[in-house]
């Protein structure tokens, strides 16, 4: 089975994080194929404290320093550090369906 990286680029996310990860982690993917890198480029608002639980109870979530604050730095910064064979930018401030990453998934592998 493939490998997915997912990154999400953040900065002072406080009323948006926890939703969307709840809804990056309950999507039927199989966590041990998954890969979660979120960028922050230093948060202040509680953000990185959220994000830290979360990487406590998910070995599969890491969390990474942004220092530039932009989101394509972010991405270029993930992208190196990614080892998934797809590699998907998700959004702090989205909630997910349970079926969004198997979907990308199925349709780069037969289109």
């Amino acid at each position: 089975m493939l490998k997915v990286s997912i990154i999400v680029p953040c900065y002072n996310e406080v009323k948006y994080i926890s939703q969307c990860l709840d809804s990056i982690i309950g999507n039927d993917f199989p966590k041990e194929n998954l890969e979660i890198l979120i960028y922050d480029g230093g948060s202040s608002d509680g953000t990185l404290e959220i994000i830290k639980k979360y990487e406590k109870e998910h070995p599969f979530l890491k969390i990474r320093n942004n220092p530039k604050k932009i989101k394509s730095v972010a991405m270029n910064l993930g992208i190196k550090e990614a080892r998934g064979d797809i590699i998907i930018r998700m959004d702090a401030h989205t909630i997910y369906d349970s079926r969004y990453i198997s979907q990308i998934v199925a349709l780069l592998t037969t289109t």
